[in-house]
């Protein structure tokens, strides 16, 4: 499975379950390919590297979930940005299937 397939899934999960929290979860498009002009554009609009693949407001706090697949790892940037969110007080957590997401997601309602 692809990283792209499982954010899609969790996402989908998600939106179908929780039709009341829709907005709330949300995902920032800072990666993917780009020409140098978008990809300027993009930076000067606020595109910061390393964002979570979601974000998800809730409760007065901000959860940063990076979604991975098994093997996968964060880059450097992605440590920065996790580093950066937990010392502004933020929830960071790396999912790595659509059950973790949803036991995460779950957890998260219920305190």
């Amino acid at each position: 499975m692809s990283e792209d397939r499982l954010q899609i899934d969790c996402y989908m999960w998600f939106h179908n379950k929780y039709p009341n929290l829709r907005g709330l979860l949300f995902h920032v498009p800072n990666g993917g390919s780009r020409s140098k002009r978008e990809g300027a554009k993009f930076k000067a609009m606020g595109v910061y590297p390393g964002v979570s693949d979601f974000l998800f407001i809730y409760d007065n706090k901000l959860y940063c979930i990076e979604l991975k697949i098994q093997k996968g790892k964060q880059s450097k940037v992605q440590k920065k940005w996790e580093d950066t969110v937990l010392n502004e007080g933020c929830i960071y957590n790396i999912v790595r299937s659509q059950s973790e997401f949803e036991v995460l997601i779950e957890s998260i309602l219920k305190n």
